[in-house]
């Protein structure tokens, strides 16, 4: 009876432990999707007179963007892997926060937050 030599059964069973910690958690990852594809592109303008903190919300993950200064713009990348509901929460200082409605996103769009006086009229669009 001929037997694998014992370099090879391991190797072999290296081999398959290493591609499933690599795959593990990451059923929806495409590794022919480009790097901009795996991401939500977040355009934030700010047109109040206040620093304003933005996070976003999604599926009981909380990602803070960034402190955008009054009157300025910025755009962010959020590593996003499927289509999911996200909402933006508008922490202005010293000032009360706001959580903008839900909607759907998927990775490779591109969504615009424009933060406007009072925060609660602040809104999002694609």
């Amino acid at each position: 009876m001929n037997r694998l030599p014992f370099p090879a059964i391991l190797a072999f069973a290296l081999l398959l432990a290493s591609c499933g910690v690599v795959g593990a958690g990451r059923g929806d990852w495409d590794p022919f999707r480009g790097a901009d594809e795996r991401q939500l592109r977040v355009t934030v303008e700010n047109l109040t007179s206040f620093d304003v903190t933005v996070t976003v919300l999604a599926a009981g993950r909380r990602e803070r963007l960034g402190t955008i200064n009054p009157r300025t713009r910025n755009t962010f990348g959020v590593s996003w892997s499927r289509t999911q509901e996200v909402r933006f929460r508008l922490d202005p200082l010293g000032s009360r926060s706001h959580t903008t409605t839900p909607f759907s996103a998927g990775p490779g769009e591109y969504v615009e937050v424009i933060v406007q006086q009072p925060i609660t009229r602040s809104f999002v669009r694609r």
